[in-house]
C-alpha cells in the first residue's frame, strides 16, 4: 500500500508533526492538495516535494526548468497530444524515451506514447504547473512534432485494441511499461535468484552503475546500468526496504521480502555512500530451499564421524568458524535437523532466521529495541532449553553468556569469524574470556570454506607441477599422485568451468590434553600439533584430497585455502607455474 505524502515527509523528518497538523487543518478548509499547502506555508520547497512525490510513486523526478526537453525528444510527439495528456518527451536514450508527466500512472498516455514512437517509455514526474506552462508556451510557438497522420491513426487504433486485453494482462503490461525502474529492479532480483546468486552488488562508477552477482562464491559482472538511473534505482530499493530515501550520507540496513516463482525470498539490504553515489548490496536468503542433511554438506567419512560425535555431546559449546558466506549456518542447521526430537527442547536466537525448521523454537534478534544476542540468550536460558543455537558470537557479553550456558548442562552451537578452527581459541581469549572457562566449556571447533566443484562436462586432465607435488608431500606425506583436473569452461557451466559448491572442513575436538594447553594460553602451533593425535586434519589436507578425487582443481584450492609454504617454496603463483 502506497504511503501518504504526509507520512513520508514526517518519517523522513522533512516536516514536523505540528507542521503537518497545521497543513491538514488548512486542507479541510481549502480542499487544496496537501503538497501545494505545504509549499505555500513554506514548510517544504517545490524541488524537495517533487522528489518525495516521485519516490512515493516509484518513479524518477524531472525538473523541467533545470533540464529542458531535448530537440530529438520533442520531435517524437505532437504538442497537441502532449497538451491533451499533460506530458512532454524530455530525453531519448537509445530505444528508451523519457516522458515527463503530471500523472506517471496514466496508462492511456503511456500507451499512446509507446505506440506512436515504437519505443520503450519511462515516465517521470514533473511539477504540474511548470509542465503545463511549458506545454502552453510550446503551443504558442507552434512547435508541432513531425508525426504523420497515419502514424497517429495507428496509435489510436492500437489503444482501442488494448481494451480487448484482459484486466490481468493490462496490469502486467502497466507494471512493465509505466514503471520501468520498478520493472528493472524486479528483473534483476528475479535473474539473481534464478541463477542461484547469494548476493547482488549495485556499484556506482564514474559513468554507470555496475551490476554484479555473486555466484558460487565469485562475483560475476552482469551489466552496466546508465548513470542517469542511479538515483531512481537507489530510491526504489530504499522504498522496498523501508529505508530513509532522503539520507545519502550514512550507511543504512534494511530487509525486503519478495515472492518470485511462487516462493518467498528474503533480502538483506545494505547501503554505503561512496564517491560516486550509494553502493548497495543485497544478500539473498531463499527460505524455500530445502535444508541440507549432513551427508549433503561435502564431509568426508572421517570428518562426518567427528562432527556427528561432537554435536551429540550432552553439554558444552561447539563452534563453526569461517568468513561470511562460508556455509557456517547451513552446517549448524543440518546438525539441528539431525539431533532434534520430541524429547529435546532446541531453541535459537538468530539474525535473521534464515530457515523455518519444524520442531525448533526459533527467535530473531532486534537491535533497534535492544534485543541483542546477549539479551535474548539470557531469556532463552530461562525457557528450559536442552540445545541452544546462537547465530553468532560477536562480543564478550554474548561469549560469556554462551559459555555459562555450556557449563550448566546445555549444548550450545554457534558461529565465530576466524581464519580456521585453531584460531577460534585465541579469538575467544581476545574477547576477554578467561582461558580456564574456554578450556572447560569448549567441546570442539570446526573451520570450513566452500569450494567450487569443477564442471564434469568440460574439465580436462593435467599433470601436477613440481611445486604442487612438493606441496602434496608437505601436507599429505608420501602418497600416489594421479593427474588432476583443470577447469576450461563450456555452455553448461556458463563458461566458468565450475558448477556448484561443496564444503571443505577441519574439525578440532577438544579433549583433556588440549584443555591443558588452552588454559595455559599455548601457541597455535602447539594446539595444532596436539590435535593431530585426536583426529584433526587440516583444511589444506581436505582440499588437496578433493583435488585428487577430481571434485575441484588446484587453482580453486589455491584461491580458497591458504597454504603456508607458498611464500617460502615458490616465487611464482600456482597459475603461472601450471601455465609454464
Amino acid at each position: 500500500m502506497r504511503k501518504k505524502l504526509g507520512e513520508i515527509l514526517l518519517a523522513n523528518r522533512l516536516i514536523t508533526a505540528s507542521q503537518l497538523e497545521e497543513a491538514l487543518t488548512v486542507q479541510k478548509d481549502t480542499k487544496q492538495p496537501l503538497g501545494a499547502i505545504l509549499i505555500s506555508l513554506g514548510f517544504v520547497s517545490e524541488q524537495l516535494l517533487l522528489q518525495v512525490l516521485a519516490a512515493q510513486q516509484g518513479v524518477g523526478a524531472w525538473h523541467i526548468e533545470k533540464d529542458p526537453p531535448t530537440q530529438d525528444a520533442m520531435a517524437m510527439l505532437p504538442i497537441s497530444i502532449c497538451a491533451q495528456y499533460q506530458m512532454i518527451p524530455v530525453q531519448v536514450r537509445g530505444d528508451l524515451l523519457l516522458v515527463a508527466m503530471r500523472d506517471p500512472g496514466d496508462l492511456d498516455a503511456i500507451d499512446f506514447a509507446r505506440n506512436v514512437t515504437h519505443m520503450r517509455v519511462e515516465s517521470v514526474l514533473a511539477e504540474e504547473h511548470k509542465l503545463a506552462a511549458f506545454i502552453e508556451r510550446m503551443e504558442r510557438e507552434g512547435r508541432e512534432s513531425m508525426v504523420i497522420g497515419d502514424k497517429v491513426d495507428l496509435a489510436l487504433n492500437s489503444v482501442v485494441d488494448r481494451t480487448m486485453v484482459s484486466k490481468r494482462e493490462d496490469v502486467e503490461l502497466a507494471e512493465e511499461d509505466t514503471r520501468p525502474v520498478v520493472a528493472l529492479v524486479n528483473q534483476i532480483l528475479t535473474d539473481a535468484i534464478r541463477m542461484g546468486s547469494s548476493d547482488i552488488h549495485f556499484e556506482p562508477r564514474t559513468s554507470c552503475v555496475e551490476l554484479r552477482f555473486r555466484v558460487d562464491g565469485e562475483l560475476v559482472k552482469v551489466r552496466e546500468i546508465p548513470d542517469e538511473l542511479q538515483g531512481m534505482l537507489t530510491t526504489r530499493i530504499k522504498i522496498m526496504a523501508d529505508l530513509d530515501i532522503v539520507e545519502s550520507r550514512l550507511p543504512q540496513n534494511g530487509r525486503i521480502s519478495v515472492k518470485i516463482d511462487g516462493r518467498q525470498v528474503d533480502l538483506r539490504v545494505s547501503t554505503l555512500p561512496n564517491i560516486h553515489g550509494q553502493r548497495i548490496v543485497l544478500r539473498i536468503l531463499d527460505k524455500s530451499k530445502a535444508l541440507k542433511s549432513l551427508e549433503e554438506l561435502g564431509f568426508d567419512a572421517h570428518n562426518l564421524g567427528l562432527y556427528r560425535k561432537l554435536i551429540k555431546k550432552p553439554y558444552g559449546i561447539f563452534l563453526v568458524s569461517g568468513p561470511t558466506g562460508s556455509g557456517k549456518t547451513t552446517s549448524l542447521y543440518a546438525a539441528l535437523s539431525e539431533i532434534k526430537s520430541v524429547k529435546t527442547n532446541i531453541m535459537t536466537c538468530e539474525d535473521p532466521v534464515e530457515y523455518d525448521i519444524p520442531g525448533l523454537n526459533q527467535s530473531q534478534i532486534n537491535d533497534k529495541v535492544g534485543l541483542t544476542f546477549d539479551v535474548q540468550l539470557k531469556a532463552i536460558l530461562r525457557q528450559d532449553p536442552d540445545v541452544v543455537l546462537v547465530g553468532e558470537i560477536r562480543d564478550q557479553q554474548t561469549a560469556e553468556t554462551a559459555i555459562r550456558a555450556a557449563m550448566t548442562g546445555h549444548l550450545v552451537l554457534s558461529t565465530l569469524h576466524s581464519n580456521d578452527a585453531a584460531s577460534s581459541i585465541p579469538r575467544l581469549l581476545d574477547m576477554g574470556i578467561d582461558p580456564f572457562l574456554v578450556s572447560n566449556s569448549l567441546v570442539g571447533v570446526m573451520g570450513q570454506r566452500l569450494i567450487r566443484k569443477v564442471c564434469p562436462h568440460c574439465a580436462v586432465e593435467v599433470e601436477l607441477t613440481d611445486f604442487e607435488r612438493k606441496l602434496y608431500h608437505r601436507y599429505m606425506g608420501a602418497i600416489d599422485l594421479n593427474p588432476v583436473l583443470k577447469a576450461t569452461g563450456c555452455a553448461k557451466c556458463f563458461t566458468n568451468g565450475y558448477r556448484g559448491r561443496t564444503g571443505v572442513h577441519e574439525i578440532l575436538p577438544i579433549e583433556d590434553d588440549m584443555r591443558e594447553l588452552i588454559s595455559q594460553s599455548a601457541s597455535l602451533d602447539s594446539i595444532r600439533e596436539a590435535a593431530k593425535g585426536i583426529g584433526y586434519r587440516s583444511m589444506q589436507q581436505d582440499v588437496l584430497q578433493r583435488v585428487l578425487s577430481h571434485e575441484t582443481t588446484m587453482e580453486e584450492a589455491f584461491r580458497t585455502i591458504y597454504f603456508d609454504t607458498l611464500v617460502t617454496e615458490a616465487s611464482e603463483s600456482p597459475t603461472i607455474l601450471r601455465a609454464a
